[in-house]
C-alpha cells in the first residue's frame, strides 16, 4: 500500500527491484474512478479477528469499488487480542487478555506501516533494547528462576548468566551439543520431525527438554516432541539437508564463508525473499521518526492496549461506506455455487436471520481442525497494591516440560512481569503479573478448571516460584479456548495438500490467511493478509491461488543476506 504522504520514496539499494507495490498511490476509496480494472462485486471476510481485519483493510484499499461484508461469530471484533481497562486504587490498570506486545521483526514492517497510515504511531509505546524488560528473561529451573544471557549484557553480567544456568543445571548436554559438527546427517527418507526429536539428536535432550520447551511454551503452548521442526525451526532443519556435511554449524559456516560477501547470510526460502523485497519496497517512506523508534526497541505496544490496533481497523472499516460487519453471525458453511457462476455461496448468521448468500471472492480466516489441532490458554491478570511484590526485574520466566510436577502442579506455562513488560499503560501503583496456564497440558482433558480455579492455580504458583502471598486487589481470569494452532509433525505435508484441494474446490474464488496458516503471532497474520491481497492484485483474483502459494512453492532453500529491517540500505 503506497500512501500519499509516503510517494516520495527514499533512494535505496533496493530502487531497482522489479517488484511491483501491492496498492496503488491513493488510499482514499473515493479517488478511484469506476474505469477502474475489473474487480470482485462482492466480497466476503470470513471471521473479525486481526486477520481478517487487516484481509478486509487492504482489500478495501485495492478494491475500493467492491462490496466487502465481514462476517464474525461473535459479538465484538478482534479475536484474541483483547485489552481490558480495570479501576483499581488509585487510578486504573490495562490487563492484556492475549498477545500484548509485538517485535520489531522483518514482518512487522507491514504491521508499521498499518500503524503510520491509522495515524497511530503517537499512540505507540515502546519498551527499549536497554529496558530490564528486554535484557532480563527467565527460566523458571529446577526450583528457581534463572536469568538468561542477553545480547547487551556487559562481560561480568554474562558471566554471572552463564554461572547461573551452570549451577541450575541448565547447561547439563552442553558437552554433547558441541560435538554437533561431527555427527552424522538425517536419513534422506525423513520428510519431518518433531522439535524435541531434532534438537536431541543434532545436540543434547537436556537442552531441548530445558532450554527449548520453556520457548516453545511462551510461544506456541505447544509439546516439544510434537511439534514439526521444520514448521516451527525451518532454518535449523534446512542447514542440516543443505550441502553434503550435515551439520547445522558446519553448513551455516560455510554459506557464511565468502570472502567477497558482506554481513551474514542465511538460508532462506526464494518466496520469502521475494516478499522481503516487496515488503521493502512497500514501505519505503515511512517517517524516519518513526523507523528510528522502532529500530531502537525490544517490544512495542499501545497506550490502550493492542485493541488499538484491531480498534483502529474497525473504524476505518466502519467508515467505508461500502464495508458491511456482521457481528453475531458465525459461518455455518461455504460451498461453491452449483449455477456455473464460480461463486461462493455463505450460509451465515443466527436465527432468525440467518441467510445464504453468494459472493465472488471470499477470504476465511476460520479455523481447519482438519490441518491442525488447537491448544487452550488460560490467562490470568493480577495487579497488587504493593509495587516492587517480584524479586527481580524483567519481562518474565517461562518453564521448561523438564521441571518436577510438585514446582508446577498448576500446569503454568510461563509468568509475565508486566509492571516491568510494557511502560505507559496504567495509572495506578501497584504490581501487575500475567500467569499462563493450560496449552499441551490440558490436552485431553475433559473437564477444564474454571475461572475462579484458574484464580487460585495462578495465586498458587506465584506464592510457590514468587514468594507472594499477598491477595490481589483486581483479577482477570480469561479462558482462551482453541486459540493457538499447533503445527505437529508433518504439517507443511498437510498444508499443501489442504492448498492443493481447496484449489481444485473453489478454483481460486476461497482464499485462507490466519494463524493457522502464516504464523500465530500478530505480525505474521496482518503481514499473511497483505501478502494474500497482493496477490489479488489487478486480475489476480480471478487466479486459482488459494492464498497458499508459498506452500506449494517447491524450490530449494538458498543462501542470501540477513535482512535488517529498520537499517538504512
Amino acid at each position: 500500500m503506497r500512501l500519499k504522504r509516503h510517494a516520495q520514496i527514499l533512494q535505496s539499494t533496493l530502487k531497482n527491484i522489479s517488484a511491483r507495490p501491492l496498492l496503488s498511490s491513493q488510499c482514499n476509496r473515493s479517488r478511484y474512478s469506476s474505469s477502474s480494472a475489473a474487480h470482485p462485486e462482492q466480497i466476503a471476510v470470513l471471521g473479525g479477528g486481526i486477520s481478517g481485519l487487516a484481509s478486509a483493510y487492504f482489500t478495501a484499499l485495492e478494491f475500493p469499488q467492491s462490496n466487502i461484508t465481514i462476517y464474525e461469530g461473535n459479538k465484538q471484533l478482534g479475536g484474541w487480542i483483547k485489552s481490558k481497562r480495570v479501576q483499581v486504587p488509585g487510578g486504573e490498570v490495562l490487563f492484556e487478555q492475549g498477545p500484548r506486545t509485538l517485535r520489531p521483526a522483518p514482518n512487522s514492517l507491514i504491521t508499521a506501516m498499518t500503524i503510520d497510515f491509522l495515524d497511530l504511531r503517537d499512540e505507540v509505546v515502546y519498551t527499549s533494547k536497554d529496558a530490564e524488560a528486554a535484557r532480563n528473561r527467565f527460566i523458571y529451573y529446577p526450583d528457581r528462576l534463572t536469568r538468561m544471557p542477553s545480547p547487551r549484557d556487559t562481560p561480568p553480567q554474562l558471566l554471572s548468566a552463564i554461572w547461573g544456568m551452570y549451577s541450575s543445571g541448565l547447561l547439563r548436554g552442553t558437552g554433547n551439543a558441541l560435538k554437533e559438527p561431527w555427527k552424522r546427517g538425517r536419513s534422506p527418507n525423513m520428510t519431518d520431525e518433531s522439535v524435541g526429536s531434532f534438537i536431541s539428536r543434532r545436540l543434547d535432550e537436556n537442552i531441548a527438554q530445558n532450554l527449548v520447551s520453556p520457548v516453545i511454551h511462551g510461544i506456541y503452548a505447544g509439546d516439544i516432541w510434537e511439534l514439526s521442526v521444520k514448521t516451527l525451526f525451518p532454518t535449523m532443519w534446512h542447514l542440516e539437508g543443505h550441502g553434503t556435511t550435515g551439520s547445522v554449524w558446519k553448513e551455516n559456516n560455510i554459506i557464511n564463508a565468502s570472502p567477497a560477501q558482506t554481513g551474514l547470510r542465511r538460508l532462506l526460502h526464494p518466496y520469502d525473499i521475494e516478499m522481503y523485497r516487496n515488503i521493502r519496497n512497500e514501505t519505503m517512506g515511512m517517517p524516519e521518526g518513526f523507523l528510528k523508534e522502532l529500530a531502537a526497541c525490544s517490544t512495542f505496544s499501545f497506550k490502550e492496549g493492542l485493541s488499538q490496533l484491531s480498534d483502529g481497523l474497525k473504524t476505518w472499516l466502519e467508515k467505508d461506506p461500502h464495508v458491511t460487519i456482521k457481528t453475531s453471525s458465525p459461518v455455518h458453511s461455504f460451498t461453491k455455487a452449483t449455477d456455473g457462476s464460480q461463486q461462493v455461496v455463505i450460509d451465515a448468521g443466527e436465527e432468525p436471520n440467518r441467510a445464504k448468500q453468494k459472493y465472488d471472492l471470499v477470504i476465511s480466516t476460520l479455523q481447519t481442525k482438519d490441518l491442525t489441532e488447537y491448544v487452550t490458554v488460560m490467562t490470568v491478570n493480577l495487579f497488587y497494591s504493593t509495587q516492587n511484590l517480584i524479586p527481580v526485574k524483567g519481562f518474565g520466566y517461562l518453564i521448561p516440560q523438564s521441571v518436577p510436577f510438585e514446582q508446577n502442579p498448576e500446569r503454568a506455562l510461563g509468568v509475565i512481569f508486566d509492571s516491568d513488560a510494557i511502560q505507559g499503560q496504567d495509572t495506578a501503583q501497584g504490581t501487575k503479573i500475567t500467569v499462563m496456564l493450560g496449552g499441551h497440558w490440558w490436552n485431553g482433558w475433559e473437564d477444564l478448571p474454571t475461572l475462579d480455579e484458574g484464580v487460585e492455580l495462578a495465586k498458587s504458583l506465584l506464592r510457590r516460584h514468587l514468594n507472594i502471598t499477598e491477595e490481589p486487589v483486581a483479577v482477570n481470569p480469561v479462558l482462551n479456548k482453541d486459540c493457538i494452532p499447533q503445527y505437529t509433525v508433518g504439517y507443511e505435508e498437510r498444508l499443501k495438500d489442504f492448498a492443493q484441494r481447496l484449489q481444485k474446490d473453489f478454483g481460486g474464488r476461497l482464499r485462507v490467511v490466519g494463524n493457522q496458516f502464516n504464523g500465530i503471532g500478530v505480525n505474521d497474520c496482518i503481514t499473511g493478509a497483505w501478502s494474500l491481497v497482493m496477490g489479488l492484485k489487478g486480475e489476480g483474483w480471478k487466479g486459482r491461488s488459494c492464498g497458499l502459494d508459498r506452500a506449494l512453492d517447491e524450490r530449494p532453500w538458498v543462501p542470501h543476506p540477513v535482512w535488517k529491517p529498520y537499517e538504512s540500505s
